[in-house]
């Protein structure tokens, strides 16, 4: 972290702070969260404990009175002393009665004797300041936080828990390794000292860019892990998009008639597949002509597929509607797309059109009736959103865009260090690079950051983590 920033950070331990850390609203308990030096006197002044009366880690009852000896709520507290604690300062944490007005009252308390509202993701920060989490870490935490389906929550915790922290940390110290060997060479230049060989060293080098490539390929996968992704089922009316998309969803969310037309608005669910948490869209038929409403909805249609991660393109071997699927097709054709052949069960002859067969992802023949074809879709889903780079469960993954950059960084340093190596020049410019690449790789865990960086993760967490 630079100077400047760690001067201005450090003065955020001089307050205590409090925040609720569960969620507004009614409910049977409540989380009142406070870290700082504070938290004692809060402790003995609400609660009537001090001294040996605060034992750490011990989850103790009673009863809760305002700063005028009011008595507000009986609740359990436990206190953690400093540093063995979430954030390593002193934390009193309150659970009471989910009444948004006992939570209001005391909270008020806690403000009267000297604590200040927390701001978003401030008990993290301060985790990351105090040394008790890195930077990674610290953006695992909110990504558990918002995790929507079990595999994302696996990854945050294996993130959380330092895994890819510790896949980097031999990279590291390899680097570092070879970085002191440039450094020999430079400092005995002229005596009678055997510095590793240039080309074994460039051939250290070129293994290590190997393995950050690597890294930075699996942001493919982690993206759609971390992130989600985007589905919208396209295709001409009544080829079956409502009736897909209400046996992907389990639930009769679409309307399903033999008129054509009937869905006129995107309809939107969330739903786990394969471990990603899949945005599916189900849209309005695509065709020419039609009421107003039914060409608003079309233009809808069309936006929807340009903004999709993956496009699923139905046709149901109808006769007589090829012109009307290659009107679809133009549509969405510039999109990744899945080309899905519906209505299998009614025994159609279906054979799409070789253009529109060629340029898809892959193609897959199903029925909503017998669940033909379903568990295929799923898998081609899947393999096309992370473009073949499997998610995997026993690997850590890159999975945000901070940490790809921060390693694209590191590669492109590391790149030039073995280009001076290969011309020829001192290793001074060799080593030079190398340690630049040490850097870029400290701002990924946040030992060499700046406080803008912190400030755009950290405003992103909710208040009171």
């Amino acid at each position: 972290m630079s100077a400047s920033a760690a001067t201005s950070l450090s003065d955020l331990h001089e307050d205590t702070i409090v925040a609720t850390a569960t969620p507004p609203g009614r409910g049977a308990v409540s989380l009142i969260r406070l870290s700082g030096s504070r938290s004692r006197e809060v402790a003995a002044a609400c609660l009537g404990w001090a001294g040996k009366q605060l034992h750490p880690r011990r989850v103790r009852v009673g009863l809760f009175r305002a700063a005028s000896g009011e008595p507000l709520d009986r609740v359990l507290a436990t206190f953690f002393s400093q540093p063995n604690s979430y954030t390593g300062e002193d934390i009193l944490e309150i659970s009471c009665h989910g009444s948004p007005v006992v939570v209001a009252k005391v909270l008020e308390t806690c403000i009267a004797l000297g604590a200040r509202p927390a701001r978003p993701g401030e008990f993290t920060l301060r985790a990351f300041l105090g040394g008790k989490i890195d930077l990674i870490q610290a953006e695992a935490v909110r990504d558990l936080v918002e995790s929507e389906t079990a595999f994302q929550a696996e990854v945050a915790r294996r993130q959380l828990e330092g895994a890819l922290s510790k896949a980097l940390r031999p990279f590291r110290e390899e680097l570092i390794d070879v970085v002191s060997h440039l450094e020999t060479a430079i400092e005995f230049v002229e005596e009678d000292v055997e510095p590793e060989a240039r080309d074994a060293v460039e051939k250290r080098l070129e293994i290590l860019a190997a393995s950050l490539e690597e890294w930075i390929g699996s942001y493919r996968a982690g993206r759609v892990v971390h992130d989600g992704a985007t589905v919208v089922l396209a295709g001409r009316p009544n080829v079956g998009k409502s009736s897909l998309f209400n046996y992907l969803v389990r639930e009769e969310r679409a309307i399903v008639t033999s008129v054509p037309g009937t869905t006129r608005d995107a309809l939107r669910e969330v739903l786990d597949i394969k471990g990603l948490a899949i945005r599916l869209v189900d849209t309005a038929g695509i065709r020419a002509g039609g009421d107003p409403v039914e060409r608003k909805g079309v233009e809808r249609s069309i936006r929807e597929t340009r903004e999709a991660d993956l496009v699923l393109l139905l046709q149901d071997g109808s006769p007589g509607v090829e012109e009307e699927d290659r009107q679809t097709w133009e549509k969405i054709r510039d999109r990744p797309y899945l080309l899905v052949g519906s209505k299998w069960d009614l025994g159609r002859p279906w054979t799409a059109a070789e253009e529109i067969r060629k340029s898809s992802a892959g193609v897959v023949r199903t029925s909503v009736r017998t669940g033909e074809g379903m568990e295929e879709l799923a898998e081609l889903v899947v393999a096309v959103l992370v473009r073949g780079s499997v998610p995997c469960r026993e690997r850590p993954m890159v999975t945000s865009l901070r940490q790809k950059a921060c390693l694209e960084r590191a590669l492109e340093r590391l790149g030039k260090a073995r280009e001076v190596l290969r011309e020829g020049l001192s290793e001074e410019f060799a080593s030079y690079e190398a340690r630049r690449c040490l850097e870029a790789l400290g701002e990924l865990t946040g030992e060499t950051t700046t406080e803008d960086i912190l400030g755009r993760i950290f405003s992103s967490f909710c208040i009171g983590k």
